[in-house]
């Protein structure tokens, strides 16, 4: 059987890395300003925002006409998560 051979995976664009970086640096007041949305960041600046995360893909990528850009969730304050499996049963 001969092995699949597949294309390189393209590099990350740097605008990408220091768009992540930036959004690290100011994740406090993003997560003040859009408390529990996911947020898009373009050109070190909050281009998008909402509930679901493939409508604020969709938007920034309309906006900015980018492809490459960092989401992420701007969770304010501590939230527990549960498994379906570990609930307790509600019978």
């Amino acid at each position: 059987m001969q092995a699949n051979t597949y294309p390189p995976v393209p590099p990350t664009p740097q605008e990408y890395w220091d768009d992540s970086d930036w959004m690290d640096a100011h994740i406090g007041g993003i997560a003040k300003a859009y408390p529990n949305l996911w947020v898009a960041v373009v050109d070190k600046q909050v281009v998008a925002s909402g509930k679901v995360i493939a409508e604020v893909r969709q938007a920034a990528e309309q906006q900015t006409g980018r492809k490459h850009f960092p989401i992420f969730f701007a969770e304010k304050g501590i939230h527990v998560y549960q498994s379906a499996a570990q609930a307790p049963n509600q019978n």
